[in-house]
């Protein structure tokens, strides 16, 4: 509401978080994750675990959208 009570968010690893500063995955953008995980492929970068998994299992980011199987 009203009084400056805006939540920002940050993509950078290294950022101090706070009530006001939460976290965001830098690549699908989630903000509730079980595990933030560090980029490899964009170092300081934040990513939710979903992203981090595949990033470093795939070495390529996590598509926004998977093409069909079949």
């Amino acid at each position: 509401g009203p009084g400056g009570d805006e939540i920002s968010y940050t993509e950078e690893a290294n950022t101090k978080i706070s009530n006001r500063l939460r976290r965001r995955c830098f690549n699908c953008k989630a903000t509730e994750t079980s595990t933030w995980r560090r980029s490899v492929l964009s170092p300081g970068k934040l990513l939710c675990n979903k992203c981090g998994l595949f990033e470093r299992t795939h070495a390529i980011p996590r598509p926004k959208k998977f093409p069909r199987r079949r």
